[in-house]
C-alpha cells in the first residue's frame, strides 16, 4: 500500500516528501509520510513537519465569515461597501459575491506575492492590500454572473474580519479558530523554527521559465542538487488567501472539527450553508461553495479547496454525509488544483466501505 500511494505522488506531483492523512471525525484511518523535508541535508519527512498550506487559508476565511454570520454581525447579502466603504467598486459587490468568486473582480497574473522571510517582519500587509485592492475597483464583469477565482476577493474579506471584528486578521483566525483545535501540532502564521519543510522546484527549463513570471528568482531560491532548487523561507503577501502554515495533522483537526455534528469553531448549520454549491444570478450551477469547492468521487459528495505556488502543494477535502476526510502536503511546486486526492481517496474510500459491508 504505501509503495503505490508513493508511486501514485510520484507520477501525479514529483516532490522530495509528502504526507497524507485520511480519516474520519475522530479517527486517523491512514497516516503516510515519505521522503525529504530537506533534500540538502537529507532530513527526513516526519509528524511534526510543517508546510506552506497557501491557499487552503481561503477556507479559514470563509469559516470566519460564517462565524460572524452566526453571531448576527455581517450578513451575505450585504455589500462590502455597508463595512468598508472606501472599496468602492464600480458596481455593487456582496460579501457572497466575494466567498463563491463571483465579485467580478480581477485576478491580476503574473502574481508576485511573496516576501522573505528577512523582510517579514517590517512587510506592511495593510499597505500591501489595500494597494491591490484599490487598483482593481473597475470590475471584469458584473458580480453574480459569473465564477471567476480571484485572490482579491479573499484580501477584501480579509480587511472585513478585521474590521468587524476589531483585530487584526492573524489575531482573529488564531483566537477563534486555530486555538480551538484539539491538535498539538503546528498551525499558524510564522514559519516555525524547527520541522519546517524546505519547499523545492523541479530544475528543468521550462518549469524555471514559469517560476520566472511570479516570482524574483535570484533572490527567493537556489540551487539544492542537480534535480532541485530550494526556496529560501518565504511569507505570503496576502495572509487571508495563502498565509497559514501548517502540518498535515494540524489540518485534519481543522477537517475533524467541520465534520462533527457539535464542533468547536462552526455549528452544523453553518457549515452546511458554507458548503453549499453556489448559483450565478440566471440560475447555473458553478462547483463553488461558499470558500469551498464541490466535487465527486467515486459517486460521493465531497468539498475541497487546494494550495499551490513556489516550493508547496496542499489539499484538503471533506465528505461530510461519510464524516470522512483527507489530507496531502508536498514540497514541491504546484501552480494548479492537480486533485491528487482523486487518486489517493478511491482506495481508502474502498476499503472504508468494505469493512461496513463485512460488518453487516
Amino acid at each position: 500500500m504505501i509503495q503505490s500511494t508513493s508511486n501514485i505522488v510520484k507520477k501525479e506531483h514529483n516532490a522530495p516528501a509528502f504526507h497524507y492523512i485520511f480519516f474520519n471525525s475522530d479517527t486517523v484511518l491512514k497516516n503516510i509520510s515519505q521522503g525529504y523535508q530537506n533534500v540538502e541535508n537529507k532530513i527526513k519527512v516526519d509528524d511534526k513537519t510543517s508546510f506552506h498550506t497557501f491557499s487552503v487559508t481561503k477556507t479559514f476565511t470563509a469559516v470566519a465569515v460564517m462565524q460572524l454570520v452566526v453571531k448576527g454581525k455581517i450578513k451575505l447579502e450585504d455589500p462590502i461597501i455597508k463595512y468598508l466603504p472606501a472599496y468602492s467598486f464600480s458596481q455593487p459587490v456582496s460579501i457572497r459575491n466575494l466567498l463563491c468568486h463571483q465579485s467580478g473582480i480581477a485576478n491580476p497574473l503574473p502574481l508576485k506575492w511573496t516576501h522573505s522571510a528577512d523582510e517579514h517582519p517590517n512587510f506592511d500587509y495593510r499597505k500591501f492590500s489595500d494597494t491591490i485592492i484599490f487598483n482593481h475597483l473597475k470590475l471584469k464583469r458584473t458580480p453574480g454572473t459569473n465564477y471567476a477565482y480571484s485572490n482579491i476577493n479573499y484580501l477584501v474579506l480579509g480587511r472585513l474580519i478585521e474590521k468587524i471584528s476589531g483585530k487584526e486578521y492573524q489575531a482573529y483566525i488564531t483566537e477563534n479558530i486555530l486555538n480551538f483545535l484539539p491538535t498539538k501540532q503546528y498551525i499558524g502564521f510564522n514559519i516555525p523554527e524547527l520541522n519546517h519543510a524546505t519547499g523545492y522546484h523541479a530544475n528543468t527549463w521550462f518549469q524555471n521559465l514559469v517560476l520566472g513570471f511570479i516570482l524574483d528568482k535570484s533572490k527567493m531560491m537556489y540551487r539544492a542538487d542537480e534535480d532541485w532548487k530550494g526556496f529560501y523561507p518565504f511569507y505570503t503577501n496576502g495572509a487571508p488567501y495563502g498565509g497559514i502554515i501548517s502540518t498535515p495533522n494540524a489540518l485534519r483537526a481543522y477537517c475533524q472539527e467541520l465534520l462533527k455534528n457539535k464542533g468547536t469553531i462552526l455549528p452544523k448549520t453553518a457549515v452546511d450553508e458554507m458548503l453549499t454549491r453556489q448559483t450565478t444570478n440566471k440560475g447555473s450551477n458553478t462547483d463553488m461553495c461558499l470558500g469551498w469547492f464541490k466535487g465527486k468521487l467515486a459517486g460521493k459528495d465531497y468539498f475541497c479547496h487546494a494550495g499551490g505556488g513556489g516550493g508547496y502543494y496542499s489539499e484538503i477535502r471533506i465528505y461530510p454525509a461519510l464524516h470522512l476526510g483527507s489530507v496531502i502536503m508536498l514540497n514541491s511546486s504546484g501552480m494548479k488544483d492537480d486533485r491528487i486526492l482523486d487518486y489517493l481517496d478511491i482506495e481508502q474510500l474502498k476499503k472504508t466501505n468494505a469493512n461496513k459491508t463485512s460488518k453487516h
